[in-house]
């Protein structure tokens, strides 16, 4: 667990000590079970204390591995080289990627993005086909359109269990699979009005298309940005859907072939 997330715990174990002693208090119970929860809370504030001011932080360190065995990338199966990319290059953002085609909405998460220029606010993205060498509805719809909102959602479980069912292969819209109704996602943190402003292939024989978006507004959560970033759901790994690699994890099984 990281850091943060051990703060939180501790001060919710705090809350739940205090309101407990509180309901003890009013009931009459008896006064050694309530010293006890006394004692408890003292605990649980000096624990609180000493993580916040930094005491605790070597429990916080990792043990690393060392680069020291060298690859062939061309020698590798395709499982084996997504996984070393995906465990590398990580954690990678992880957007909802909502396009249209007349009134059929669609919506997608998508990993293989990147901020490329700030000015002008400019985003890449991959989008590849499916085995069967169909372009992605997303990619169809982007380049008919023209245009996408890119959704970045809150880091909870509804969030990765919204994700993961998302990708799930299907003929009708992608929303009609999920709890709530496009297409804007209720627990959408940050989204990002986008237009298409290129379309390239990939080289060295990849079926990927990257496409390049300007972005042309932000919905946002307040008009000053944070100092150090959102929390969001991001991958980590293939199919860790995580707010951090140190903290609770949902591992996506829907698959689009």
């Amino acid at each position: 667990m990281s850091k943060t997330g051990v703060i939180e715990f501790l001060q919710n174990c705090l809350e739940y000590a205090d309101a407990s002693i509180l309901r003890k208090e009013k009931r009459g119970d008896n006064e050694e079970i309530i010293s006890e929860w006394k004692a408890y809370r003292n605990y649980t504030q000096y624990a609180l204390e000493e993580v916040e001011k930094g005491d605790l932080d070597h429990w916080f360190t990792r043990a690393f591995s060392k680069a020291d065995m060298e690859i062939d990338m061309d020698n590798l199966d395709h499982s084996t080289r997504s996984k070393w990319l995906a465990a590398t290059v990580s954690p990678r953002p992880l957007a909802l990627v909502s396009t249209r085609d007349g009134e059929r909405e669609n919506v997608a998460p998508m990993t293989s993005l990147s901020v490329v220029s700030n000015s002008p606010p400019l985003i890449v993205m991959s989008l590849s086909q499916n085995r069967d060498a169909k372009k992605r509805d997303t990619y169809l719809n982007l380049v008919k359109n023209g245009e996408c909102e890119l959704q970045f959602l809150c880091p909870t479980k509804d969030a990765a269990m919204d994700v993961d069912l998302a990708s799930t292969p299907t003929e009708a819209s992608e929303w009609d699979l999920l709890s709530c109704d496009g297409p804007i996602h209720p627990l959408a943190t940050v989204i990002m009005k986008c237009k298409l402003v290129e379309d390239y292939p990939l080289p060295e024989g990849a079926v990927a298309r990257l496409v390049v978006l300007k972005v042309m507004k932000m919905i946002v959560p307040s008009e000053i940005p944070p100092r150090e970033g959102l929390s969001l759901l991001c991958q980590h790994g293939v199919d860790r859907l995580t707010p951090s690699p140190e903290d609770w994890g949902h591992v996506a099984t829907h698959y689009r072939s």
